[in-house]
């Protein structure tokens, strides 16, 4: 398989997206740590039962009945301590890094006006300091290890475009994609690339309410939309096999339809 002896660290990957993306890239052959809060699920008798469930170790379950090999570790990207945790363990448990997935993140929804300060604070905590914080730890091992690797973060269409009520949220996705191009450039000579992934709005194929919700998981339960997942894999495999010049510092759109397994 591609990535053969590759190990990837996927951040908020108990759902959405980011199980999306550990699927993939175990699939393509990757061994890969599912990281995230979330352990025990919560959502049952909440709004988000049918959307919101998911815990690491369900994504770690799904990859392991598949064939792959995936490892559940909790983390919060907010807190240092967690962040440099998750890189100690990662490389205790598997001995090296060489993909990493910056995918956790959360929304801050208001009217500037009503924006909650607190809510403004975790935002930029999450979207913003928790992927330089993973950087941070991460980076040395992939540097001592002189094989290169791939550094994704996962942007919104709302870095480049007005949403109602998501200036904060806005916010921090164009600092997050300005952060990983100018990051790109500082690692280069060590053949690591950096890319911003943009997933755009993809929606459930069989929920036209959530047609345009780009923000909704995007695998969960029977429905699956892996699109994005196999998108990364080989965007991946391209930066891990070819040197980082020519394909780092770029933000990466994947416009095209959700697909099911």
């Amino acid at each position: 398989m591609a990535l053969e002896g590759k190990v990837a660290l996927v951040t908020g990957g108990s759902r959405g997206i980011g199980r999306a993306i550990s699927q993939g890239l175990a699939g393509a052959g990757a061994r890969v740590v599912v990281s995230g809060r979330t352990e025990v699920d919560t959502s049952t008798g909440t709004p988000f039962e049918r959307y919101g469930s998911g815990t690491i170790h369900d994504t770690a379950r799904v990859i392991a009945e598949a064939g792959g090999e995936a490892t559940a570790i909790k983390c919060d990207v907010t807190i240092p301590e967690d962040v440099h945790g998750l890189i100690e363990r990662t490389v205790a448990h598997y001995g090296r890094i060489d993909i990493v997935v910056s995918n956790a993140g959360i929304d801050c929804e208001a009217p500037v006006p009503e924006l909650d300060v607190d809510l403004l604070d975790r935002c930029l905590a999450v979207n913003v300091r928790g992927p330089l914080l993973l950087c941070k730890y991460a980076l040395p091992i992939m540097i001592a290890q002189s094989s290169g690797g791939s550094i994704f973060g996962i942007t919104s269409g709302a870095a480049r475009g007005y949403r109602p009520g998501r200036v904060g949220y806005s916010m921090s996705k164009a600092a997050l994609e300005r952060m990983f191009v100018n990051l790109a450039e500082e690692v280069r000579p060590h053949n690591i690339a950096v890319n911003v992934l943009s997933p755009g709005r993809g929606g459930y194929l069989d929920e036209p309410k959530w047609r345009l919700a780009g923000h909704r998981p995007h695998s969960n339960g029977a429905t699956r939309c892996r699109g994005p997942g196999r998108h990364l894999a080989g965007r991946t495999e391209c930066g891990l096999l070819q040197r980082a010049i020519g394909r780092t510092g770029r933000v990466r759109h994947f416009l095209g339809a959700w697909d099911r397994p």
